[in-house]
């Protein structure tokens, strides 16, 4: 008894002892770490490689996919139980060796942190795969842009064509989708507009129906279009014509009558402001006996347009309360004749219409009647000539010449002294 507790007792017991616990505990230990367990990750995001590139060089995309997260049962040994987390494992799908549009069912790769493939057995996966649709890649570069004006316009003014930038817009995406695009929409709602307005606004992709069509595979060219609501003046204004007096009548004396009278036109407001009526051009009052018509452009000022349409205005004069007379003159003399010359009129008699109260008229003869030829243009040129005439009654101005076509026939001579006319050669 008493060795065995001086063995006890000693320093080499204890030593030994020690050395047998880690043994044991060094078994125990291995032999736990190597057993296995299983670990259950939930929500593991799957990510689609290719899809954004090497895809797109083909003229192809992903219109549908699974978006659905992973869930896996592994069989790991207990040492890489702490190192398998959802930070960790990782789901993948790769759409690299795709080159056409379909439906594919494509198995996903599972790849880990720091730990061997080797060391893990998967031993259930759900879902088993996953679903995607590639189609093909279209590009529709004029998509027209159309709008729908959704307000209203202030009494007495118009709305034009509105202005749209751009014009057209370019669209890219999925071919079934872009081939349903029909036009790009927008809407426009402003009130009680009095002038020109500008802005900005979204646009809606639809179809030939006005159908919306979304997709967030479609991409566009420009997120937001600029418009420009061009806003003008609406007013009514009257056309007329400038009379010039002659042939003894005044306006006093002329009934005028427009085809059309009125017309309609837009511009903007300040310039409109000072319009009242549109002028025509001028009616010479001695240029006619009892009435005459003419046809008129309609011209406008810079910057004012015409909304009825009309590009002419007929337009007939006609002459009250004045009678005419005929007289035939043989007073016709010369003025302007070169010194030197004598002018001898060929022309004997002339027939002259005048117009004016009939009382003032009936006194008028012959006499009262002269016509002037102006030879200024004629010079030094002997021989005979037809020249323009001024008619004048004298006496008598409230009766007046009715035309301007009096031309008289002269001779214009030398003026020879008359001895040396007889004279012999």
């Amino acid at each position: 008894m008493a060795v065995i507790d001086k063995i006890i007792r000693s320093k080499t017991f204890y030593i030994v002892i020690s050395c047998i616990a880690s043994v044991i505990l060094w078994m125990y230990v291995a032999s736990y770490e190597n057993t296995t367990q299983t670990v259950t990750l939930t929500g593991l995001e799957v990510k689609y490689i290719g899809g954004e590139d090497i895809l797109q060089d083909r003229n192809l995309l992903v219109t549908d996919k699974d978006v659905q997260d992973v869930t896996l049962t592994l069989l790991v040994k207990r040492s890489l139980v702490s190192q398998l987390t959802n930070d960790t494992v990782h789901v993948s799908v790769d759409l690299r060796d795709i080159r056409s549009s379909g439906d594919y069912d494509r198995v996903y790769t599972i790849s880990y942190d720091n730990v061997d493939e080797e060391d893990v057995i998967v031993t259930r996966r759900v879902p088993e795969y996953m679903k995607v649709k590639i189609d093909r890649m279209d590009v529709n570069p004029e998509v027209v842009v159309r709008g729908v004006f959704d307000g209203t316009v202030a009494e007495g003014y118009m709305r034009e064509p509105i202005i749209y930038y751009p014009e057209t817009i370019e669209v890219s995406g999925p071919e079934s989708v872009i081939s349903q695009i029909a036009y790009a929409k927008v809407v426009i709602d402003r009130e009680e507009l009095t002038r020109t307005v500008s802005g900005v606004v979204e646009f809606v992709l639809v179809d030939s129906d006005g159908q919306p069509i979304e997709s967030p595979e479609i991409t566009t060219s420009v997120d937001e279009i600029q418009y420009t609501i061009p806003i003008v003046m609406m007013k009514d204004v009257g056309l007329t014509v400038n009379l010039l007096s002659g042939g003894g009548a005044t306006e006093d004396n002329a009934v005028v009558r427009i085809d059309p009278p009125t017309i309609s036109i837009t511009g903007d407001a300040e310039l409109l402001s000072s319009i009242n009526q549109i002028q025509l051009g001028t009616i010479d009052l001695a240029s006619f006996a009892q009435s005459t018509t003419e046809t008129f452009a309609i011209v406008l000022p810079n910057g004012v347009n015409n909304l009825s349409g009309e590009k002419e205005a007929t337009v007939t004069a006609s002459i009250k309360g004045l009678d005419t007379k005929r007289i035939i003159t043989t007073n016709i003399s010369f003025v302007n004749v070169s010194q030197g010359y004598r002018a001898r009129s060929i022309t004997q008699y002339k027939e002259v219409l005048i117009r004016g109260p009939k009382e003032i008229i009936d006194l008028i003869d012959k006499d009262n009647i002269r016509i002037i030829g102006d030879l200024a243009d004629i010079g030094n040129a002997v021989g005979r000539y037809s020249v323009p005439t001024t008619v004048e009654i004298l006496g008598y101005r409230e009766a007046g010449v009715v035309g301007d076509n009096y031309n008289v026939v002269v001779s214009l001579e030398l003026d020879v002294p008359e001895e040396e006319e007889t004279e012999e050669p």
